[in-house]
């Protein structure tokens, strides 16, 4: 089918004239078109930080950065291991400059996962829950995580067949004898030319998860499964699939577990496939440098980050981001019935991202399940109309919680935030310990 069957609007001139940047724009309004009678099919996830899917989430500020942290989960057919994550983005949206930033985090990374102990980040998701994961990523790549979205693997090949497959230019020549079947427990062999591919969604997929036939492994991996999703993205703007947008749509309950208001979600596909490829910016947080080789007691075989390179990096990535997070000054408390120094661990957490903190303090309550971001009118004025500051928006997106005013003289911090049992770092009395020095189950047997 031609340019000119396929959209049918103005004739072939003016279908010409819009192969860049028009073309862009007029399929982001298709699909914001298209979408929105579909919204509902989208599944959300029960629990949210705390927060049930009956309750209010904090819907995106206009011209606002918002964060997204992505997680690619291993859920084919078949398999019946742990919900590892192979992909981990941290992704953020600019409106105002029109900017896409996207970091990769290596799976591989070995840390301290809170309240469950050293292990590989990918095993986050599995250990700990997503508000585990996503105060992991805070506390060790220093960006606040609003969003979270989980990826279904094996749905996503199904979305590349949906529009077509993808054109990639791969990078290097593939051929890995013992690619991992769908149930995780047999070689298969997976070769691939360098060079231009038009990949189908299983082939996709492969390919995004390759790592044996490359000298640094994972680092390589995280870097084509950026190449893969720009591709995507290249794909859903061809005409002939803007009609197949509902259809798409419709699987994305089976794609996707977010907490991103779907109100909002017709209006920033659209103005993400309005985005130049130029205005996307993609880092790997690779070796030597960022993140360096390392073997555990146990002989896993890791990466350990290196905090004050992650932390260049991420100022340079995310420089809005951090300016809305540090605006104010905050007084983190603790509230939770717990021996556990909760406040102190948060607000370092707050200092990696710029944020001013006052000392931590015990809550006048001990009894907090839920955690509270307040807007100390002692400390602030807001007018009868004023909305909320930014940073306390994006504080109560990250615990889980809606900011509210109150005037707390006790304090001078301009935001006060206090800490209950729904705080994804409190384990109870006595802190665990967890897996701290074993081989760790984050590599498997599986190439993947």
């Amino acid at each position: 089918m031609t340019v000119c069957a396929a959209v049918a609007v103005g004739g072939c001139a003016t279908v010409a004239a819009q192969r860049s940047g028009g073309l862009a724009n007029l399929a982001a309004r298709t699909l914001g078109f298209l979408i929105s009678p579909f919204q509902s099919v989208v599944a959300r996830q029960a629990t949210q930080r705390g927060r049930t899917a009956t309750q209010p989430l904090i819907r995106p500020q206009a011209e606002e950065p918002i964060t997204v942290l992505v997680l690619g989960t291993e859920s084919a057919p078949g398999y019946a291991g742990p919900q590892l994550t192979d992909s981990m983005l941290v992704v953020a949206y600019d409106p105002r400059a029109d900017s896409v930033s996207i970091l990769s985090v290596p799976r591989d990374l070995w840390i301290d996962i809170p309240t469950f102990g050293y292990q590989r980040i990918n095993t986050a998701l599995e250990n700990v829950g997503i508000a585990g994961a996503e105060l992991t990523v805070e506390q060790y790549i220093g960006v606040p995580i609003e969003y979270y979205a989980i990826v279904n693997y094996n749905t996503f090949t199904q979305v590349v067949d949906d529009v077509g497959g993808v054109n990639v230019d791969v990078p290097y020549a593939i051929s890995d004898s013992c690619y991992p079947n769908a149930a995780e427990n047999q070689c298969t062999v997976f070769d691939l030319a360098a060079g231009e591919q038009h990949l189908d969604g299983a082939t996709a997929l492969k390919f995004a998860r390759e790592r044996h036939s490359f000298a640094t492994g994972d680092i390589q991996r995280e870097a084509d499964q950026q190449l893969v999703l720009l591709a995507l993205k290249q794909q859903m703007l061809q005409p002939q699939n803007w009609l197949k947008i509902p259809e798409i749509v419709g699987q994305m309950s089976n794609l996707l577990q977010t907490n991103f208001p779907l109100a909002d979600a017709p209006s920033l596909a659209e103005q993400l496939l309005r985005l130049p490829s130029g205005n996307v910016q993609n880092t790997v947080l690779s070796y030597p440098g960022a993140v360096n080789p390392y073997t555990t007691s146990g002989g896993a075989l890791v990466l350990l980050p290196d905090e004050a390179a992650i932390h260049q990096i991420v100022s340079q990535m995310f420089p809005r981001v951090l300016a809305d997070i540090s605006q104010m000054s905050v007084q983190v408390q603790n509230g939770a019935p717990t021996n556990q120094d909760l406040a102190t661990q948060f607000s370092q957490i707050l200092q990696t991202m710029g944020v001013h903190t006052l000392p931590a303090e015990q809550a006048a309550q001990t009894n907090l399940t839920a955690n509270e971001v307040f807007v100390n009118t002692a400390a602030v004025h807001l007018g009868p109309r004023q909305p909320l500051p930014t940073e306390a928006l994006m504080l109560g997106q990250m615990l889980g919680t809606q900011p509210q005013t109150a005037s707390l003289p006790s304090s001078s911090a301009q935001i006060v935030v206090e800490l209950g049992t729904d705080y994804a770092g409190y384990s109870g009395a006595t802190p665990s310990t967890g897996g701290a020095s074993g081989a760790g189950s984050g590599g498997g047997a599986s190439g993947s």
